[in-house]
C-alpha cells in the first residue's frame, strides 16, 4: 500500500491550473515557472486594454473623500457614476474598430468591453453634494462627508 503524499497532490493540482490557464490564453508552449499573461498569449492590443476592471485609490481628505479611477480611451459619455451615502458604483463601455485595407487584403478587428465597479465606503457620504469629474483618462470623484454629530443628551434622572 503507497502512503499518500499531499505535496504530490498539490503539484497535480498546480499542473491543472496552469493547464486551464493556457487554454484561457491561447497558449499553446509554457514557458516553465511563468504564469500566463494576455501579452504571453498574443492578445491583440485592444484585447489587452479590455482585460479586469479599472483600478481606484481612495483618498480621506479630512471633511471629504476623493476616490480616483485610471479609465484612458473610455469616452466620457461610456462612463456612468452613482453614489449613495455608503458606496460608489462606476461602470464604463469600450468598443473599438480596426481596419486596414490594402490591396489584396482586407483586415477589420472589433472589440467590446463593458464593466462595473462598486466601491464600500468607510464612512457616510453626502450623495447629494458629490461631484465627479474626467479629465486625461482619470475620473476623480469628490464625496463630502456626513459630519457625525457625537453629542449626547444628559437626562434626568427620575
Amino acid at each position: 500500500m503507497a502512503m499518500w503524499d499531499p505535496w504530490r497532490e498539490f503539484s497535480r493540482i498546480e499542473r491543472e491550473m496552469r493547464r486551464w490557464f493556457d487554454e484561457l490564453w491561447g497558449i499553446k508552449e509554457r514557458a516553465e515557472g511563468k504564469l500566463p499573461s494576455p501579452e504571453r498569449a498574443g492578445l491583440p492590443m485592444g484585447r489587452r486594454e479590455l482585460v479586469g476592471t479599472p483600478p481606484v485609490d481612495l483618498i480621506d481628505r479630512g471633511d471629504s473623500l476623493v476616490l480616483r479611477s485610471e479609465v484612458p480611451g473610455v469616452k466620457k459619455e461610456n462612463l456612468k457614476v452613482s453614489v449613495t451615502e455608503d458606496e460608489v458604483s462606476i461602470s464604463g463601455k469600450v468598443e473599438r474598430t480596426r481596419e486596414a485595407e490594402k490591396e489584396n487584403y482586407y483586415y477589420a478587428e472589433r472589440s467590446y468591453s463593458a464593466w462595473q465597479r462598486r466601491v464600500p465606503l468607510p464612512v457616510k457620504v453626502h450623495s447629494d453634494k458629490a461631484k465627479a469629474k474626467y479629465e486625461d483618462g482619470v475620473l476623480e470623484i469628490i464625496l463630502p462627508k456626513v459630519e457625525e454629530t457625537k453629542k449626547g443628551k444628559e437626562l434626568e434622572i427620575e
